[in-house]
């Protein structure tokens, strides 16, 4: 997984052959219109390099797995929201919000769990490309330091379609530039085989007052 490239021209795509997972800088500025304040989007050629990435991973029409930091273990469905970054639900893109907001089955308390906000941003950029079936992906959010992960985690890793990998660390951690990665995550792509897979990286350079000098979008074949 160390042999990355960098520099590549944004926009421009490598793929060794299968795209097995992707990984995405969780940040909710990726999702169209949730910051209109921006006279020109400086992330619309991230934008379209994770949408490209990610249809790659699903042309086979498999359902791939959103893996996540979050405060504990957990996996299956979740509900995306963006309220931790202070973003109402009611200013999520559409149609995507309507699709993963939809409630089949209902939980006991009326409505699907919320998932994190990493996980958040890479269930809705997957409701872009999948459309309804994006509301049957299901979710794994990994604490920090990956100790809990066990055989069954490992097991769903190793199976699962695909995987869309939430970039970004840990909230208040060390590291949280946009393709930063808690050792939990780290973990999780070793659980899935994924120290074998060729990296390749698109890096798309910025010069904005507000936002990281760089983000990256990785594809892992």
């Amino acid at each position: 997984m160390e042999s990355a490239r960098n520099g590549l021209r944004p926009g421009l795509l490598l793929v060794s052959w299968i795209v097995r997972a992707v990984i995405l800088p969780a940040t909710p500025l990726l999702l169209d219109g949730v910051a209109p304040g921006l006279r020109r989007d400086p992330l619309t050629p991230v934008r379209a390099a994770v949408r490209a990435a990610l249809v790659e991973l699903t042309v086979g029409g498999g359902l791939p797995l959103v893996v996540a930091h979050g405060p504990a273990l957990r996996h299956g469905r979740l509900r995306p929201s963006l309220a931790g970054s202070g973003i109402s639900d009611r200013w999520l893109p559409d149609p995507s919000a309507e699709q993963l907001l939809a409630v089949d089955p209902p939980v006991p308390d009326g409505g699907l769990p919320s998932a994190g906000t990493g996980a958040s941003v890479a269930l809705l950029a997957l409701a872009g490309v999948l459309g309804p079936r994006a509301a049957d992906v299901e979710t794994l959010e990994v604490p920090p330091d990956g100790a809990s992960l066990d055989d069954q985690t490992a097991d769903l890793l190793r199976r699962c379609d695909g995987l869309v990998v939430a970039g970004g660390g840990a909230p208040g951690g060390l590291d949280g530039s946009p393709g930063a990665l808690t050792d939990g995550l780290r973990a999780a792509l070793r659980a899935a085989g994924a120290d074998g897979w060729t990296a390749d990286v698109q890096v798309f350079e910025l010069s904005h007052d507000h936002l990281p000098p760089e983000y990256r979008v990785t594809t892992l074949s």
